[in-house]
């Protein structure tokens, strides 16, 4: 890919979403302004905080286009209104438990400033970390292939940036979701351009325990249930029918997975597998793969 500088640096716009994350925000908020990018419109968007939120937002206040701390209706919510002030003429979000890494926002104007005014997306890879074990790995960006996204969100949302035109042209998220709501937009994003997957390391994707989609349990499942058969095949939506009902087989073959692994025992994933035959049986049509992907989605730790 390209890597000279654009003629004229085009306008990034970057919603944060926050509600009581004061313990993490200041670093999102850090690592948008310490971007030092030349032609950055940040804005946040918390939802009534009072864990000292508002606090740590207006420390920074003079650096911001806007910020507000009022009830929301939600995530999506919130970011919505957030893109419907902005100008900018490529547009991202961070979610206050997540950063974005040092000359994020410029790698992407360099590479997106060619197709600004026409519909457009670049995704990238993403560090992903566990606070409660301080594991981490890289999370590397996959190539775009739209009918494997309808069937598992393989996209790293905070390393995933886009056109102001594409933005207009889909919509704004869908507000009545509350966990898979950027699944389901990218989504319908696939109908109007092909994806740019990007092996650059963009951003941070932060899991602590009162991390969201490890909390969700089974509202998360059926939500995304209700995205799969929006945007799923038949053969996608019965294996996501049937493999929401074999859930609990599937949490007792990763407790049993860990648990043998701790105790260092050989082929640990191969032997709780087999240990659980409940999983053996899949929907005709489906393959082992496209099974493990629906557990994969489902799964809420």
């Amino acid at each position: 890919m390209s890597v000279s500088e654009p003629a004229a640096w085009p306008r990034i716009s970057v919603v944060t979403p926050s509600f009581r994350q004061a313990q993490f925000l200041e670093t999102t908020i850090l690592s948008v302004l310490g971007q030092c990018y030349p032609n950055l419109e940040y804005l946040i968007m918390d939802g009534g905080s009072d864990d000292g939120s508002v606090a740590i937002i207006e420390r920074y206040a003079d650096q911001l286009a806007h910020w507000q701390s009022a009830p929301d209706g939600g995530q999506a919510a919130a970011i919505n209104q957030g893109f419907a002030r902005a100008t900018g003429d490529l547009l991202c979000w961070v979610n206050s438990d997540d950063f974005l890494l040092p000359g994020t926002l410029r790698k992407i104007a360099r590479e997106l400033s060619p197709s600004v005014g026409r519909p457009a997306l670049l995704y990238g890879s993403c560090f992903y970390f566990r606070e409660a074990d301080s594991s981490a790995r890289i999370l590397a960006a996959r190539p775009y292939d739209p009918e494997l996204l309808r069937e598992t969100d393989y996209i790293y949302q905070p390393s995933s940036f886009w056109t102001r035109a594409l933005w207009e042209e889909i919509g704004p998220l869908d507000a009545s979701l509350h966990f898979g709501f950027d699944w389901e937009w990218y989504l319908r994003a696939t109908a109007r351009c092909d994806f740019v997957a990007w092996k650059e390391i963009l951003s941070a994707y932060r899991r602590h325990p009162a991390h969201k989609s490890g909390s969700g349990g089974e509202r998360r499942r059926q939500e995304i249930l209700s995205v799969v058969r929006r945007h799923g095949s038949p053969t996608q939506i019965r294996a996501y029918e049937r493999a929401l009902q074999k859930c609990g087989d599937y949490e007792r073959r990763m407790q049993l997975s860990r648990r043998l692994n701790e105790w260092r025992v050989p082929s640990a994933a191969r032997l709780a597998a087999w240990l659980t035959p409940g999983l053996w049986t899949r929907p005709s049509g489906v393959s082992p793969e496209q099974w493990n992907r629906c557990f994969g989605m489902l799964a809420s730790t």
